[in-house]
């Protein structure tokens, strides 16, 4: 058994343990997601040149054969590292295995262009580059538009969400809505009659200096639109008594500013204080089937 090979086992036991114990992240916030499948091409980017070298080195394969079979490789442990994931609960995805693709090809040009770039002519050469040039913009564009949306959203604090812009969408989730951001302002229709909604996760956590929460919001239906707003924290327990739990009700046409004390968010859960420094997410939603099923909210605020 070559070095080669004995590291290369190495290396894939190292990522297979990594199926099977806790990270170090918890995979919650936007950011440890993407950093966690950001990981996915560097990984694979690895594993594919211990691959080509092996194959080549010790099998004596070359030129299409040795790449065609290396990206094969590659490509095929990439799809069986997410089936393993789904038995284990973990976050398998074909984003993923597209992440563990794009490492691949990085890999396979790579070596190419450093292996054999005396034999390359100039146009093959561009070639390459414009492949890795994109495969690097493809990997880094994730971690790029998650930057840029921490940096939107902790600069318009303590504004939460003022709907200028379009990385608000990094924060929000839908259940059971249809929502577009239009005019400086985000249009919902509800379609699911269970408490559908939206909510804004990860905003700046630490409130305690503030006063209220000040939700700016407009019913342009024809009927009473009833509203509910949800707040937790990170220490959430899951339950309904264990948050803040609020409803209003917006008359057909009327634009409102809902004013919320933060002192009676704090109150909000039943056995314990809201930790204001550790703020979680904000949802906004239908309380009834009745009623208005459209609402623009302008804005989300701390005063």
């Amino acid at each position: 058994m070559t070095r080669r090979l004995i590291l290369l086992i190495a290396f894939v036991v190292v990522a297979a343990a990594l199926l099977f114990v806790p990270l170090p992240i918890s995979g919650e916030t936007y950011a440890e997601r993407t950093i966690e499948n950001a990981g996915h091409t560097p990984l694979f980017l690895i594993g594919t040149l211990f691959i080509v070298s092996i194959l080549r080195q010790d099998f004596r394969l070359e030129g299409v054969r040795l790449y065609a079979l290396s990206g094969l490789i590659g490509a095929v442990a990439g799809v069986l590292s997410e089936i393993i994931q789904r038995p284990l609960r973990r976050d398998a995805s074909w984003e993923d295995v597209f992440a563990d693709c794009v490492g691949v090809v990085l890999a396979l040009g790579l070596y190419a262009l450093f292996h054999r770039r005396r034999s390359l002519g100039v146009g093959t050469r561009i070639v390459i580059l414009f492949i890795l040039l994109a495969c690097t913009a493809t990997w880094i564009a994730p971690l790029v538009s998650m930057a840029r949306a921490y940096l939107h959203r902790d600069g318009q604090f303590p504004v939460l969400a003022s709907f200028d812009s379009r990385m608000e969408r990094f924060w929000i989730v839908s259940f059971g809505v249809r929502q577009e951001i239009h005019d400086g302002a985000l249009d919902v229709e509800f379609d699911a009659d269970q408490f559908p909604g939206i909510s804004f996760h990860e905003p700046v956590p630490d409130w305690h200096s503030y006063k209220a929460l000040v939700l700016d919001v407009e019913n342009p239906g024809s009927e009473v639109l009833h509203l509910g707003v949800r707040v937790h924290d990170a220490g959430h327990g899951r339950e309904f008594a264990d948050r803040f739990n609020r409803r209003f009700e917006i008359a057909a046409g009327e634009r409102r500013q809902l004013r919320i004390p933060l002192d009676e968010i704090q109150r909000g859960p039943r056995n314990r204080l809201m930790n204001m420094e550790q703020i979680a997410n904000v949802a906004v939603f239908r309380t009834r089937g009745a009623g208005s099923t459209q609402m623009r909210l302008h804005s989300m605020r701390l005063d």
